[in-house]
């Protein structure tokens, strides 16, 4: 029996077809027409199509990150997997929500998209969405993303170009798997089992992100909590460094924040990091006052997590737990080690 997988369109270049009469690109509206483009998978995987919506993924928010987890939610015991294709400048921020909402997984959420239309001559698109439904149907039980070799776990990863080479990397975890003759998934991503799929929905959308530079107005931070920020993001220089010298100092609007009950998550501005604020006195400082350090999470992984944790407990000690604990892989804590591919 052939797998069964859903196609979930959220829109995207990938979805776009060339019209016969004005050569303008438009969305494709059918499953036909998205696999008249892939006819190898005809004859190996049942593939349903689902137009979620159709927007530029620069426009995606956390209502249509809801959208997409009430869709899967609603397919899951009909399916042996899922593809969802969507626009790749926010699919890293889409697909980690996701990771949080369904959780348990015992099969594959696979994201990808492209480059170039599937109607263009060369579109990477094809080869995109062909192996991304291959890996839908295989023994992974992982939130992924599939584009170009790479199979990558959703909350570790990010856009780095926009180009057809290395579009995607995953800075700080190792590749779930790569794509090759055959199809390898490496021993570290989780597999499909049975498991009980916990669905937990909804985002607090209303949070900031601050990035420090030299010179940053440290004020600005009280102005964040008065106008009702339910919590805040702040990317530090290094390992999660901080200005603290008197005049320049964001310590005291830190204080003030976390006196509020608004929690300050503090993360590094470094790619390739992680947050360590036990290191230098500008970190220690802020950890003293009861800031949350990121760990190695990405940015996107950050900002999906706290939203999600924020509908959950407006505790900043409970939420202090949930940020500092691996949920699904997003997160490398102290006392574990990631896996190690050469």
């Amino acid at each position: 029996m052939k797998p069964k997988i859903a196609l979930l369109f959220c829109g995207g270049t990938i979805g776009m077809v060339s019209d016969q009469h004005t050569n303008y690109l438009k969305p494709a509206n059918d499953a036909g027409t998205i696999l008249s483009f892939v006819p190898e998978l005809k004859n190996k995987i049942q593939l349903d199509f689902y137009p979620v919506f159709n927007i530029d993924s620069s426009n995606m928010t956390p209502h249509h990150w809801n959208i997409i987890s009430t869709t899967i939610k609603e397919l899951y015991n009909d399916y042996d997997g899922f593809v969802v294709a969507q626009g790749t400048d926010t699919m890293a921020y889409t697909s980690s929500a996701i990771s949080f909402t369904l959780q348990n997984l015992s099969k594959p959420i696979v994201f990808t998209g492209s480059m170039v239309p599937l109607s263009e001559l060369g579109a990477d698109g094809r080869t995109n969405l062909i192996y991304s439904c291959m890996v839908a149907s295989m023994d992974i039980a992982e939130v992924c993303i599939v584009f170009g070799w790479k199979i990558i776990r959703a909350n570790r990863s990010k856009k780095n170009h926009e180009s057809f080479v290395d579009v995607f990397g995953s800075p700080n975890y190792p590749l779930l798997g790569e794509i090759e003759r055959p199809i390898r998934i490496f021993d570290w991503a989780k597999k499909r089992r049975k498991r009980t799929l916990k669905f937990q929905p909804e985002f607090e959308s209303n949070i900031r992100l601050v990035k420090l530079y030299p010179g940053f107005q440290p004020d600005s931070l009280e102005r964040m909590v008065e106008s009702g920020a339910k919590g805040i993001i702040i990317e530090g220089f290094g390992a999660g460094n901080i200005p603290f010298l008197e005049g320049n100092s964001i310590l005291p609007y830190i204080k003030n924040a976390i006196k509020h009950n608004v929690p300050i998550i503090l993360t590094t501005q470094l790619e390739r990091s992680k947050t360590n604020l036990k290191t230098y006195e500008a970190g220690y400082k802020a950890l003293e006052l009861g800031v949350i350090p990121a760990g190695d999470m990405t940015v996107e992984a950050i900002i999906a997590k706290l939203m999600w944790a924020l509908k959950s407990t407006n505790n900043i000690s409970q939420l202090r737990k949930i940020m500092q604990t691996n949920l699904v892989g997003e997160l490398t804590e102290d006392n574990e080690e990631n896996p190690t591919h050469f």
